[in-house]
């Protein structure tokens, strides 16, 4: 049996790609974050967008305009946030794919692993079986 894992170069690449695929689900959940906070911040503007008190009806339309203005910045703000959490569960689907491969190798080296172990052992048991046999054919041939 072979003491080195003969898929450990796979390993280390199964495991740069788990290392990328959960950075770009941090960026991802980071963007969606981001675009959540703009959509909010939009929200928040477009309720405080009132004519101010006597200022006639100039004020008026001009707070409207602003309010229609506001209204398609928060549609594009609200369609920014559906697109950033597709891209979000891309890379969570991404990340979970690269989860998966790494563990199969994980699990194939983990057996690997056991083997070693389990050949070891025998070889250790074989070793003292020998030794033993040795020893008392030494002996039983002092007391003959």
């Amino acid at each position: 049996m072979r003491r080195t894992f003969r898929l450990a170069t796979v390993e280390r690449l199964r495991s740069g790609r788990l290392d990328e695929a959960a950075r770009a689900l941090a960026v991802a959940r980071q963007g969606v974050g981001a675009a959540i906070a703009r959509r909010d911040g939009l929200a928040a503007e477009l309720a405080g967008c009132i004519a101010a008190a006597g200022s006639g009806i100039s004020g008026l339309e001009a707070a409207g305009a602003r309010r229609v203005v506001l209204r398609e910045k928060l549609d594009a703000a609200a369609a920014d946030v559906t697109a950033a959490r597709e891209q979000a569960a891309a890379a969570l689907a991404t990340w979970t794919a690269a989860r998966a491969e790494l563990r199969a190798v994980e699990t194939l080296h983990e057996r690997h692993r056991e083997a070693v172990r389990v050949e070891d052992f025998r070889r250790e048991q074989r070793q003292l079986d020998d030794l033993a046999g040795t020893r008392r054919r030494i002996l039983g041939e002092e007391v003959a």
